[in-house]
């Protein structure tokens, strides 16, 4: 006769467990899109719920017209928790990787939270072109300082400025804008031949302050500051097979400009390898080769040589920013700096020789900023700089999978008293000396929150130390712990088929790095499938580090003549297979709804959710739905006639 109160008991904490967790379902808001580049797409999803963070989505692409789709990593989740010194909404960012210029693409998030959600949501964008001449061009020759001066004073949408081959004396200036359809050209008949001189002094050789404005094809050298966009707000700008020399700055701009298009230059800079932040304490950090600043940007295909820093973004918060293709000679601080960004910042495809800390991501505003398919040899301090910006804002959302990185102190070195959060490093090579400091193979002191290592290939043997994760005197020793790197590898001297190590001094200049892996390294075949960034693989499963063996070899540095991002090779990219050709309807169905990654975790927030286990029955033999349709006053309804019934 006890049964009926029994079974209500039962049903008000079935039902106040609903509401407890009433939060826990995702709620989609606001589906963005970043500002596009020439080659990639990035999405925003910004969410409310979602508590236990065990929701997921999945991103998949295709162009226009074309019925078979093509999978993309997972969609990274952005905890505004973890943001510092920036204010961020909750969400899932990421982004479509390697696309084609010029082309419009539909985008598919499948949005799936085990607590009652499964959605597909869509979108389109475009790609951007690759800049060309205007559609209404109007030639303006030019021979010497004076007519150049006079052609920049009278410049309008249009016109094609051609410098004969010679010497024009400086500093120049442009103050007019063209349109993204008839932009301003300012083209030397030879990029060699065609020279801008400076004084040697201070400030700018050339000014530009308007939008829509091409430079090409010539030299400017013997100034302080080689090139500067000086308008803020300023779009559409375009530097292209362009020699700067004898600068201590290259090229820089001003606040809140976009879409910028700085590829296939030559940057020479004032300072020489083995000169690093740590000889004099930074005092060459600014010297950049290029600083652009805001969102959209594209920087690729640049030599550097002899800046402190030679790409960097100077906008806090900035989004959708691409380095790609870059080769650096050296680098006295950073070859790149993703520091700053909000989110889908790519740093991808690129050769950094000899650099003091390559990557910096000091710090990511929640992310994800990529850095992938980096071939990365002769580094001094640390490979990926995880740091926080002045002890506060500390770097959140960081994915570095599949580069190659040949070090001359450590393997692996990271540094810092502040936490690094919800990063990615799987897929890479970290390979040392022959004989590391004090036989230590890792050196990382950072503490981790929600971080992961796995598939990741070492070398030497030796100490690991992933404090304040644990240290270990072997690498089997590490693995048998279980705690970091389950899947990692042991590599050994025969991992590059040019017998490639790391340096036993940094203060050697490397001039070249081949990187091929070994026919018999142990690095093949070591990978698992990362959708959108490991497609085209051969063999068995992806190899490690950023060259598959048997792929076609990235171009670093500028292009040849006639060449450009319709139709460079990638690697094996060219190569994907796209993963079926469903409808929407049945995303779920042919794996767009799966995380590819596998056991490598990428895209997960594995441990996200400390709480209650799924499937709790709060100690009254039935199960509890995380969220529940009936209401409370169906509760009140139903007790009394219990009651009655009990009468």
């Amino acid at each position: 006769m006890r049964r009926p109160l029994a079974l209500a008991t039962c049903v008000l904490g079935v039902l106040l467990a609903g509401r407890a967790h009433a939060a826990d379902l995702l709620v989609p808001g606001a589906l963005n899109v970043d500002p596009p580049t020439v080659i990639s797409l990035g999405v925003q999803l910004v969410i409310t719920g979602d508590d236990d963070g065990d929701a997921k989505v999945t991103l998949r692409y295709r162009p226009k017209g074309a019925t078979a789709w093509r999978e993309g990593l997972p969609l990274h989740r952005v905890r505004a928790s973890a943001v510092k010194g920036r204010t961020v909404p909750e969400q899932f960012a990421g982004s479509a990787l390697e696309l084609q210029p010029d082309t419009l693409y539909e985008l598919e998030l499948h949005v799936v939270d085990p607590d009652g959600l499964d959605k597909i949501l869509t979108t389109e964008a475009r790609t951007r072109a690759v800049p060309r001449d205007p559609k209404a061009p109007r030639a303006v020759a030019v021979k010497d300082t004076a007519g150049l001066k006079s052609a920049l004073a009278a410049a309008k949408p249009g016109d094609v400025i051609t410098l004969a081959k010679g010497t024009y004396n400086g500093p120049f200036s442009l103050d007019a804008s063209g349109t993204a359809a008839d932009p301003i050209v300012l083209r030397g008949e030879d990029a060699e031949g065609v020279v801008l001189v400076g004084t040697g002094t201070t400030g700018n050789l050339l000014e530009v302050y308007g939008s829509f404005v091409h430079v090409e094809q010539l030299t400017l050298r013997n100034m302080d500051r080689g090139l500067r966009f000086q308008g803020v707000g300023a779009q559409g700008n375009v530097v292209r097979r362009v020699r700067l020399r004898e600068v201590r700055l290259g090229i820089g701009g001003k606040d809140g400009q976009k879409d910028f298009y700085l590829c296939d230059n030559v940057l020479e800079g004032k300072l020489a390898w083995p000169a690093i932040y740590a000889d004099d304490g930074g005092a060459h950090a600014n010297d950049d080769g290029i600083e652009v600043i805001g969102n959209g940007h594209v920087v690729c295909h640049n030599r550097f040589s002899g800046f402190g820093d030679d790409v960097k973004n100077g906008a806090d918060g900035h989004r959708s920013f691409d380095v790609y293709g870059n080769e650096t000679l050296s680098a006295y601080d950073n070859a790149v700096e993703l520091d700053g960004a909000e989110g889908n910042a790519r740093a991808f495809r690129n050769r950094f020789l000899n650099s003091y800390a390559p990557i910096s991501y000091q710090p990511i505003h929640g992310g994800p900023a990529y850095a992938f398919r980096n071939v990365v040899v002769n580094v001094y301090d640390e490979q990926n700089k995880l740091h926080s910006l002045g002890g506060t804002a500390e770097t959140v959302g960081a994915y570095i999978l599949h580069n190659t990185f040949v070090s001359a102190r450590y393997a692996m070195q990271m540094q810092a008293a502040a936490t690094a959060h919800d990063f990615r490093i799987h897929g890479n090579l970290f390979v040392g000396p022959l004989s590391t400091i004090a036989g230590r193979v890792v050196n990382w002191s950072a503490p981790i929150d929600r971080g992961t290592f796995d598939r990741d290939g070492y070398f030497p043997d030796g100490q690991f130390a992933f404090d304040p994760t644990g240290k270990w005197a072997s690498f089997a020793a590490m693995l048998a712990a279980g705690k970091v790197e389950p899947n990692g590898v042991l590599l050994d001297a025969k991992t590059f088929a040019s017998g490639l190590v790391g340096p036993a001094d940094y203060r050697v200049v490397v001039t070249s790095a081949d990187v091929a892996l070994a026919p018999t390294s142990k690095a093949i075949d070591r990978g698992v499938a990362m959708p959108g960034l490991t497609d085209g693989f051969l063999g068995a499963a992806p190899d490690l580090g950023a060259l598959e063996l048997g792929c076609p070899t990235p171009v670093y540095g500028p292009r040849p003549a006639g060449m450009d991002e319709t139709n460079e090779p990638r690697g094996c990219v060219e190569g994907a297979t796209p993963i079926g050709d469903a409808g929407p309807g049945d995303a779920g169905a042919d794996g767009g709804g799966s995380d590819s990654g596998g056991d490598v975790g990428v895209g997960d927030d594995t441990g996200s959710n400390p709480g209650a286990a799924p499937g709790d029955d709060s100690g009254c033999g039935c199960a509890v739905p995380r969220t529940s349709s009936i209401g409370l006053a169906w509760l009140l309804a139903i007790v009394p006639l219990l009651r009655r019934r009990r009468r």
